[in-house]
C-alpha cells in the first residue's frame, strides 16, 4: 500500500471513530452512494493514474478527500 493511501485509511478510521455519541444518525442512501463513488475516484487517482497532469492530480485528490469529509459530517447531522 502506498503512503497516501495509508494516510487516507488512517484519517477515515479516525474519522468513524470520532463520530461516537450518543445519537446516531442512520445511513443515508444517496449520501453513501456519494461516498463510494468518491473511495472508487481517490483510488483510481492515487493508484492508476500514470502522470502528476501537471499538480491537479493531487489537487483533485485533496478536494475529493474534502468532499467526502463533508458528507460523513452532513450524514452524522441528519439525526432522525
Amino acid at each position: 500500500m502506498t503512503r497516501s493511501f495509508v494516510r487516507t485509511l488512517v484519517f477515515t478510521s479516525a474519522l468513524v471513530l470520532a463520530g461516537v455519541g450518543t445519537a446516531q444518525a442512520e445511513p443515508h442512501p444517496a449520501i453513501q452512494a456519494a461516498i463510494q463513488q468518491i473511495d472508487q475516484a481517490l483510488f483510481i487517482l492515487q493508484h492508476r493514474a500514470a502522470h502528476d497532469f501537471g499538480g491537479h492530480r493531487v489537487v483533485a485528490i485533496r478536494q475529493l478527500q474534502h468532499a467526502r469529509q463533508q458528507l460523513i459530517l452532513a450524514e452524522r447531522v441528519d439525526v432522525r
